[in-house]
């Protein structure tokens, strides 16, 4: 029976990278956000703070422009205060970047609201640097 599972999930995660491009990948001890692009549009998912399973990630919404979304979440980085933007993604799904100043230092958490299916979920707290990582956006040297 497990055999069957791990091979059912080696399929899915197979299937899922042929039809997707991962842009970037974030992880912040248990929890972790992923970006991807998928035909025309792009897939944020991330491990919920709220689930029993930090390790899955079992939370996704999408958004049809990657610099839209870039430049709003940058632009809520210049306030140095706490603050929060709401972005309306689709017809039911809202997004909240909830920005919040902890140990002095500004922090992003992308709270997410599906009106249709009634899903709600919340990434970990993310660094500006993180954000540039996630959105690929961060250049490796060496």
């Amino acid at each position: 029976m497990q055999i069957k599972i791990l091979l059912l999930m080696g399929c899915c995660l197979i299937s899922s990278s042929i039809l997707s491009q991962e842009i970037g990948k974030v992880t912040t001890g248990n929890h972790s956000v992923s970006l991807l692009k998928s035909n025309n549009s792009y897939i944020c998912m991330y491990s919920d703070i709220n689930s029993e399973s930090a390790k899955t990630i079992d939370k996704s919404f999408y958004f049809p422009n990657k610099e839209t979304i870039y430049n709003i979440i940058m632009y809520g980085f210049e306030n140095k205060n706490n603050r929060q933007i709401f972005v309306q993604t689709n017809e039911s799904t809202i997004i909240k970047f909830e920005y919040k100043r902890i140990k002095g230092q500004l922090l992003l958490r992308i709270n997410h609201n599906n009106l249709e299916n009634n899903v709600i979920g919340s990434s970990t707290y993310l660094t500006k640097k993180q954000i540039k990582k996630l959105f690929g956006r961060e250049i490796n040297f060496g």
